[in-house]
Parts: structure tokens; C-alpha cells; sequence
């Protein structure tokens, strides 16, 4: 599980160094209106990884029953969603970035959501995440490893997303 929360850590520290130099302004502004600002993906970010950190906290205290050794063979690779080869509309009202809070609040939400998926992931083996079924409302059932995998993947979907506005080649 290590060599898979290392890859985390090393894209939320991309992240970081990336948007931290921002002044507020420029970090909150919407270059083109359809498009979200860097706090607008951010937020993004800590929402979907509340909504996973809170499906594993659960799965994890269930009788989650996982999803079958034929099933896990199956599972999206997860990082297909880092590749930005399809645009995406966010498949969920809950996850959608509405009225981002201030850029140190929406950095502190960022970090600490991330704090509390390393802590869960280090409190339970690599075996047990394994063994875990979560429904992704998009590309299907991912195993506990695998959500983990999709969150490091996602964000760097957005790394990528960002790093573009800021140089100003929006996609």
C-alpha cells in the first residue's frame, strides 16, 4: 500500500507547489465562465475525496462483501481518468464545486481530507482494502486499493487541468 500512497503523496505535492504561489485572485477568477477556476477544482478534489473517504470509512465498519474474484479482474484501470482523453461532466450534484470558499480555507479542506484517506489506508492492510466493493457512478465498482489509485489519478487530471490555465492554454 505504500508504493501506492507515495504516488499520492507525490501528485498532491505537484499540486501544492503548483497553485500555492497564487495570488487569491488568480487562484478564486474564472478565465472563461464555462470553465472552473483553480479554487473551483480544488474544491472539486476535496469533495469527491470526502465522498470516497466516507464509502471506505463505511465499507470498511460493514460486512462489505466485495465484489468477487472474476468481478475485481474487470475494474477500470484507474488510470485511464488521468489521461484527459475525454472531456467529463461531473456525474454528481454533490461533487460539483459551487461556491468555493477562500484559497487558504479550500488549500486546509485539500490537505486535511487527504490526512484523513492516508490515515484510514494506513490503519487497515493493502489485503483489506482489497477486499472492499465501491461504486463509482461512472466506471462501475473499484476495490479499495483501486478508489485509492482513482483519487491519485483524478487529481492529476486536475493537475494537468490547472497547469494548462495557468499557462494559459485552457482545453
Amino acid at each position: 500500500m505504500q508504493d501506492v500512497l507515495t504516488k499520492l503523496d507525490s501528485i498532491h505535492k505537484r499540486m501544492l507547489d503548483l497553485v500555492s504561489p497564487l495570488d487569491e485572485h488568480k487562484f478564486s477568477e474564472r478565465i472563461m465562465p464555462e470553465k472552473w477556476s483553480v479554487a473551483e477544482n480544488i474544491h472539486h478534489l476535496y469533495l469527491v475525496e470526502t465522498k470516497y473517504v466516507t464509502l471506505l470509512g463505511t465499507a470498511l465498519q460493514s460486512n462489505n462483501r466485495g465484489m468477487g474474484v472474476i468481478r475485481s479482474f474487470f475494474q477500470v484501470p484507474p488510470w485511464l481518468v488521468g489521461m484527459r482523453l475525454v472531456r467529463v461532466k461531473v456525474p454528481e450534484k454533490a461533487v460539483e464545486p459551487i461556491d468555493a470558499p477562500p484559497k487558504k480555507m479550500v488549500l486546509e479542506n485539500y490537505d486535511k481530507v487527504r490526512y484523513e484517506l492516508k490515515a484510514l489506508c494506513q490503519k487497515h492492510d493493502k489485503a483489506r482494502l482489497k477486499s472492499l466493493s465501491i461504486p463509482h457512478p461512472m466506471l462501475g465498482l473499484f476495490d479499495g486499493v483501486n478508489v485509492v489509485r482513482f483519487l491519485g489519478y483524478h487529481e492529476l487530471r486536475h493537475y494537468k487541468q490547472i497547469r494548462e490555465m495557468i499557462k494559459g492554454s485552457v482545453k
